[in-house]
């Protein structure tokens, strides 16, 4: 059995730098979707608090107690802000969720080209032993 030639352990060694770097690529792919769910369950939470604040803006009532009535608008102001209050902090953890599934998309491209890198580095590693 003859010993492998010189360029053809040097691709092994490039394979192994883009194995490397493949990991790498995919270690962050999985912290970017736990993110990401990490994102989406807030968001859902809020939905949720938000749809409750609102429930509890219809059911504000009028109590017998002393100015009554302007105590019932303020509740009522007091509610509404927090509910735009919400509706804010939704928006804002959605443009975070979008910026990262765009990120994630971009892990994902350069993990397939990495992979496809890797895959030609082989067939042109193969060519070489077989020579």
């Amino acid at each position: 059995m003859k010993k492998p030639s010189k360029r053809w352990m040097e691709f092994g060694q490039l394979i192994d730098v883009v194995n490397i770097r493949i990991g790498k690529q995919q270690r962050k792919l999985a912290k970017l979707n736990v993110r990401h769910q990490e994102l989406l369950d807030s968001i859902s939470e809020t939905w949720a608090l938000i749809a409750r604040e609102q429930d509890r803006l219809k059911s504000l009532v009028v109590k017998d107690e002393l100015n009554g009535l302007s105590r019932l608008f303020l509740r009522r102001e007091s509610v509404k802000s927090g509910i735009e209050s919400l509706f804010f902090d939704v928006s804002v953890v959605q443009q975070n969720a979008d910026e990262l599934a765009i990120e994630i998309a971009q892990v994902i491209v350069e993990k397939r080209r990495l992979e496809k890198r890797k895959d030609a580095l082989a067939e042109i590693q193969d060519q070489l032993r077989d020579e």
